[in-house]
């Protein structure tokens, strides 16, 4: 639960809304960018419900489509297709009496989202090939890192299925945003690691907290967990320093180089014209047409910039 425990008012808010919802069988949609820790969440609330003893299905709705989505969701009877060697039950009656997880629910295709509907209306289904109408008992918690109102709106997701799905929206702030829980989330993760893989947790200097705090993370708390792992397992000293730090990340802190704007415009300008001088065989009104300026200037820029050409 580190990922979600102080840092802000925010994250303090949105954990009271998490055990309050917890307690009851109410579907509830987690928003935020990837990396936030939504399926994270996800069990928390599986956790400190009634159904905490029985199964959490994750289920990845980005990677299925067409017959596959409803393989994964409703199993299938044997030889009910190509490859259906026997009876496989789908993720609805593996979290019977459980907690079904939909992580990118915004990528249900259009064609599947009805039949996905229909099931959350009474929590009746038959598995692919079969008659036999199976009833379970199944919490849904879905995620997505998208707008779904939306893509209501672009008619890429069924409204009806929205209002299904978005009963209770809990939405997670990106790490950028509770930059101050970041020293503690540190402490935490590396001890995690430690555990993991049987090494004492290095203590980390202020410089490298510091530069924690002012980078924005993209990746959120994956990004930070996983910078934490690589360097934890490259460095075998008792401290995390800055030159510890990966040259793919410290590159964020570099002052950009000088940059001459006149120079600049000087070589784009000299190998314009020298290009253009070759192609017509120093014919200086040729040059100064294709280039679209006046013979003078042309001159200008060639005593400017101390080019001499020869006409072939």
């Amino acid at each position: 639960m580190h990922e979600f425990i102080l840092g802000s008012d925010g994250m303090r808010s949105m954990m009271k809304v998490v055990h309050q919802v917890a307690r009851y069988d109410v579907n509830v949609l987690i928003i935020g960018e990837s990396g936030t820790g939504k399926e994270a969440l996800a069990k928390i609330i599986h956790l400190n419900s009634p159904r905490a003893k029985n199964a959490f299905v994750p289920v990845n709705c980005g990677i299925l489509s067409g017959l596959m989505f409803e393989d994964k969701l409703f199993g299938h009877e044997k030889g009910s297709f190509t490859g259906a060697i026997r009876r496989e039950k789908g993720c609805f009656e593996m979290a019977d009496k459980g907690t079904l997880f939909l992580d990118e629910v915004s990528e249900i295709p259009l064609e599947n989202q009805v039949d996905f509907l229909r099931v959350l209306e009474d929590f009746r289904f038959v598995r692919i090939g079969g008659s036999e109408v199976i009833k379970v008992d199944t919490r849904i918690i879905s995620a997505t890192n998208k707008d779904l109102r939306k893509l209501v709106d672009q008619g890429a997701f069924r409204q009806d299925l929205f209002f299904r799905l978005h009963i209770v929206p809990i939405y997670i702030p990106p790490l950028r945003e509770r930059k101050n829980a970041i020293p503690r989330m540190v402490e935490h993760f590396l001890n995690q690691l430690s555990i993991t893989y049987r090494k004492p947790p290095p203590r980390v200097t202020p410089e490298v907290i510091d530069m924690f705090c002012r980078y924005d993370w993209p990746g959120n708390v994956r990004e930070l967990k996983n910078l934490l792992e690589r360097v934890f397992i490259l460095n075998d000293e008792d401290a995390i320093t800055v030159e510890h730090l990966p040259s793919d990340f410290l590159w964020h802190f570099e002052e950009p180089s000088a940059l001459d704007l006149a120079e600049v415009r000087k070589r784009a300008e000299t190998e314009a014209i020298l290009h253009v001088m070759d192609r017509v065989q120093g014919d200086r009104k040729r040059v100064a047409q294709i280039l679209n300026i006046s013979p003078r200037t042309l001159r200008y820029k060639l005593n400017q910039y101390g080019i001499k050409v020869d006409r072939k």
